[in-house]
């Protein structure tokens, strides 16, 4: 299960938890509601964390901040759970909990897609969090309220205990962790303390932000800058920070209210949640609304407070910041945000004071330092440079950055049709021997929030439509094996047809488009690609053509053509010079596959060992799963069965570790015949309907059904014939088993665990036995989260569970637990 995971700890919130987990079990959708910086992600989280047991697929959560196009919703869930193929159609055959973060800019769309994946997937269950209620039939909404807030309580002890109060001292604490505590409750401050709680109306976030500032002043300074500032607010009036425990917002005991007295109960007499289509009782709605407005301008108050506390340079840091659309890193905030009065050697000590403001959260692992932004307090920030020269010159810095470091990568090299030849030589030399392709991919992935957003700066810019063309290009190895083939599809479809660039860029862009169309199995748009592609091709001479044949064959492989195939990708392999590395490997690679299908099995082992030597020589991963699971699927025609169970395990590890979303359903069918033919039926079976489930990952069955297809049935029958009684209990274990399940299954070495358990690992759930398998191999949270392709915080919350479940205190106890089991299991 993918979550968010926070570097603070979780106060209070018992009762809006338990309102959510009892809500989605009475309905598919639940979308959990309240006003800007009362904590509604912390509260999505905490609750889908303690149902994860109630899905058997698990659970994905999907952050929707960083998106802004409704158009690419479908894309962008699709790419969180590596669906390659049909969304709807996988999802349907899924018990799964969706968790949609920050819908509240997409509310439309996702009301509208939401509803079109309910209907059609019966075991999904979606989890929205937004400041307005998703709209769907049968949804409901739970709203997180502020923080209770002081009311006649004056002993400390008796103020500590109020959320608000509890919050604020545990923020405070955490400010400067095992340092001096500086900051006590007493009877001389808990007056104020209860009063500065009470003007923060009880929102997190806004306490969050005066944390930090109590442990340097009196609290009772802190209200009387409140009281004085009197700085506009976002929306141009008056600020409200020295006036908030007057304006009646709030009932005594902390509730959302109207001029004093608290929203109405539902029915049941519980306010929190009520039915997202309905009215609810008469005037709920709107006073509802007028709370969250108040709430709202609370937190946007007191971050305005916050911002003017900041010096000059952190102010204009902040602001810069915002053109980030994920985390981001010391170099690139450097890169791009540096310049004018605040320069190059500034950035990291303001970032680091922005963190101690609690602007800025920032994340370290092994010497690596990241930083995010809450969502509220980017809005601010982002309102103050909204349709300024300087939004539109940070704009164009951050593409530039995100550009350069995608033509650094080197994604997909060689595939320049139209460049010099010395210039690819140079290039092919310059690449360290053995270096890994495959870790682009897990880049590219990493920084795709950013990248992205280079690309649609591009895309807006008529006079850099070009440059987002070349972008695209160098990102293409990301398209095709990193999961976004959906969006690399759209964007040059978006692009070619608006954009004026030399016949080199544009035969390149079709030629991507081409592979990308064949492989989402749009065999009409990819030959529509091809056809555009022959006049910059003749343009360009010989090797023009040798890049087009090349392409024509990868189509008609897609389209089971398999002599034109072999006629197209023998030329282009023939023909092209030893400069075009990565073509060539790839015709290899193709080629190979092309005489397996067609059943000349000693012809095609010949060239995928040479198309497997290529590889390794270049150092590409992801080509070299493939090679690998061809192999396999050859050596088994063979009869060599040991050698295929072999290569088909290694494909898969390549691929789980390059995170590539094609291609495991492939190796799960392969390693389930290979067990039937081993005289294994129970793993066979159980193998061979977990693959099915995993098949609506893929795009197609392309390279696995032809050459399967025709022993499916066979095989079948011979294993009901062979387990009996037993075939369909080993059916439904395999239906049951989720992805991590079946893989880890799978890779089990020498065993075969029942599913949907894992007992070697037990008690922990398989994503979190991989993550302690990569502690024991001495990998650090973020090299981790780089392997398993997560964001970094997820590995840092599986860590948690990890020591919780065990009972350590250290990554050294975890690695001890691990080789002690394996040392066990093998002797």
């Amino acid at each position: 299960m993918s979550w968010r995971a926070t570097a603070t700890s979780f106060v209070g919130r018992r009762q809006e938890v338990a309102d959510v987990r009892r809500m989605l079990q009475r309905s598919r959708l639940v979308t959990v509601t309240g006003i800007a910086g009362v904590g509604k992600t912390r509260v999505a989280v905490r609750a889908a964390q303690l149902m994860r047991r109630a899905f058997t697929d698990g659970g994905r959560f999907v952050e929707l901040a960083g998106h802004t196009d409704p158009e690419s919703l479908e894309e962008v869930i699709a790419q969180t759970l590596d669906v390659t193929g049909d969304l709807t159609a996988q999802l349907s055959r899924r018990r799964l909990l969706l968790v949609l973060d920050t819908c509240e800019h997409l509310t439309d769309a996702c009301s509208t897609l939401v509803q079109s994946l309910l209907r059609a997937a019966p075991g999904l269950h979606v989890l929205a969090t937004s400041r307005q209620a998703l709209r769907v039939p049968g949804g409901h909404a739970v709203i997180v309220r502020p923080l209770a807030v002081p009311g006649g309580e004056s002993a400390p002890a008796d103020v500590a205990r109020v959320e608000s109060v509890s919050l604020l001292l545990d923020r405070v604490a955490a400010v400067n962790p095992g340092s001096d505590p500086g900051f006590e409750l007493t009877d001389r401050n808990a007056a104020s303390v209860a009063e500065l709680c009470r003007r923060l109306e009880g929102i997190p976030l806004a306490i969050e932000l005066a944390a930090v500032h109590v442990r340097r002043s009196p609290v009772a300074e802190l209200l009387a800058q409140m009281d004085a500032y009197g700085g506009p607010d976002p929306l141009g009036g008056p600020n409200p920070l020295g006036r908030l425990a007057l304006d009646g917002h709030l009932a005594p005991d902390g509730r959302p209210a109207l001029d004093g007295h608290p929203v109405a109960p539902d029915d049941n007499g519980r306010w929190a949640a009520y039915p997202a289509d309905a009215g609810g009782p008469r005037g709920r709605r709107s006073r509802d609304a007028g709370a969250q407005r108040s709430g709202d301008a609370t937190t946007q108050a007191v971050i305005a407070w916050s911002y003017g506390l900041c010096s000059p340079e952190e102010r204009l840091l902040w602001e810069r910041l915002t053109v980030f659309a994920g985390t981001f890193e010391p170099a690139a905030a450097e890169a791009v945000c540096a310049g004018g009065p605040l320069p190059a050697a500034r950035v990291r000590p303001t970032l680091a004071a922005l963190v101690e403001k609690s602007i800025l959260a920032m994340e370290q692992d092994a010497g690596q330092t990241a930083y995010r932004m809450p969502d509220s307090v980017r809005e601010f920030a982002a309102a103050r440079l909204a349709g300024t020269v300087e939004r539109g010159r940070l704009r164009a810095r951050h593409r530039t950055h995100y550009s350069a470091l995608a033509e650094a990568a080197g994604h997909d090299r060689g595939h320049s049709a139209g460049r010099d030849r010395g210039e690819e030589m140079a290039r092919v030399r310059a690449e360290p021997a053995g270096s890994d392709r495959g870790a682009e991919t897990v880049w590219g992935r990493a920084e795709w929030s950013d990248l992205r957003a280079a690309l649609e700066s591009f895309a807006a810019d008529p006079a850099a439509r070009e440059r987002g063309l070349r972008m695209g290009l160098r990102l293409g190895r990301l398209w095709r094996f990193g999961g976004m083939a959906r969006y690399g599809r759209r964007y040059l479809e978006r692009l070619l047809p608006i954009t004026s660039c030399p016949d080199p860029v544009r035969l390149d862009a079709l030629l991507l488009l081409a592979h990308l169309a064949a492989g989402g199995g749009d065999l009409g748009a990819a030959g529509k690609a091809i056809e555009e592609a022959e006049a910059p091709a003749a343009r360009l001479g010989p090797r023009g053509a040798l890049h087009l044949a090349k392409a024509r064959g990868t189509v008609s492989l897609c389209a089971g053509d398999l002599p034109a195939a072999e006629r197209h990708l023998t030329r282009s392999i023939d023909g092209l010079p030893p400069g075009e590395g990565a073509h060539r490997l790839d015709a290899t690679v193709e080629l190979g596959l092309t005489l397996l299908l067609a059943g000349r099995t000693g012809e095609a082992e010949e060239v995928l060992v040479r198309g497997r030597a290529l590889g390794r020589e270049a150092g590409d991963g992801a080509t070299a799963a493939w090679t690998e699971l061809a192999l396999a699927l050859a050596r088994r025609t063979a009869g060599q069965y040991a050698e295929a169970d072999t290569l088909a395990r290694t494909a898969l590890r390549t691929q789980v570790s390059l995170h590539m979303t094609f291609g495991r359903a492939l190796c799960v069918e392969l390693l389930g015949r290979l067990a039937a033919d081993q005289d294994r039926p129970a793993r066979a079976a159980r193998l061979l309907s977990a693959a099915q489930r995993l098949w609506g990952y893929e795009v197609s069955p392309l390279l696995g059904a032809p050459i399967l297809a025709a022993e499916r049935d066979s095989h079948h029958r011979e294993l009901r014939e062979s387990l009996g009684r037993q075939h369909g209990k080993a059916i439904a274990e395999g239906r049951a088993m989720s992805e991590e399940e079946t893989i880890a299954d799978v890779l089990a070495p020498g065993v075969t665990p029942p599913a949907p358990a894992v007992p070697f690992w037990a008690p922990l759930t398989p994503r979190e036995a991989d993550v302690a398998e990569l502690v024991a191999a001495g990998l650090t949270n973020r090299l981790i989260a780089q392997r398993l392709v997560v964001a970094r915080r997820t590995v840092d919350s599986h860590m948690e569970n990890i020591l919780a479940k065990l009972g350590f205190s250290g990554r050294s106890q975890v690695a001890a637990w691990v080789i002690g089991r394996r040392q066990r299991e093998q002797g």
